[in-house]
């Protein structure tokens, strides 16, 4: 694997956030670390606001609170809400991307709690990825690697504002791999789950 290929790999997985290292040419993806400013600012901050805004409500300390009650108890529950659905997203990326992946000479190597595999042309049936709608403007994208015993082993996992954006990224990651262990297909299964 020369370095001009990998760059736009290693450009692509930076941009998602995903952790990943290049050693001569071996690329090595997993153990992602914790984003301690978005789970600050998107986590404890809302529902910080949140328990502060409940507890002075409490307290009625405010003169204000008269007839704005219902919008002081619709900012409580957006801001806990976003708190929480951010940590799940946080929960979720960090979840997707914790199995060490090494893309060795034309080799996927997975290291997960269930064990060690070692996959190549002749083990891999093909690449799956999926695409889910998470909230209104958030889409969470999922790349599986589907052995020849018809089992998913999770490759990647990321979200994005934008469903076109995740597509190509998840296509294209999909080749990428396609062409690394020189499997002969032309372009991975797309799943796009009901909701």
């Amino acid at each position: 694997m020369n370095n001009a290929n990998t760059s736009i790999l290693e450009s692509k997985l930076k941009r998602h956030k995903i952790v990943h290292t290049n050693q001569n040419g071996t690329i090595i993806i997993g153990k992602p670390k914790t984003d301690y400013l978005t789970l600050i600012g998107l986590v404890a901050f809302p529902i910080i606001a949140a328990i502060g805004i409940s507890t002075l409500l409490i307290q009625d300390n405010f003169e204000f609170i008269g007839g704005n009650i219902r919008k002081i108890i619709a900012v409580i529950v957006l801001l806990f809400g976003a708190g929480i659905f951010n940590f799940s997203r946080v929960k979720s990326k960090k979840q997707s991307n914790e199995n060490l992946k090494i893309l060795d000479q034309n080799v996927i190597k997975v290291e997960s709690e269930i064990g060690k595999y070692t996959f190549d042309s002749k083990s891999i049936k093909e690449f799956e990825y999926s695409v889910i709608q998470i909230s209104e403007e958030i889409y969470e994208g999922n790349l599986y690697l589907i052995d020849t015993s018809n089992r998913k082993h999770q490759i990647l996992g990321f979200d994005d504002d934008n469903e076109k954006y995740v597509l190509n990224d998840l296509k294209w990651f999909s080749e990428y791999l396609t062409k690394h262990t020189e499997l002969n297909m032309t372009l991975a299964r797309i799943v796009v789950p009901k909701i």
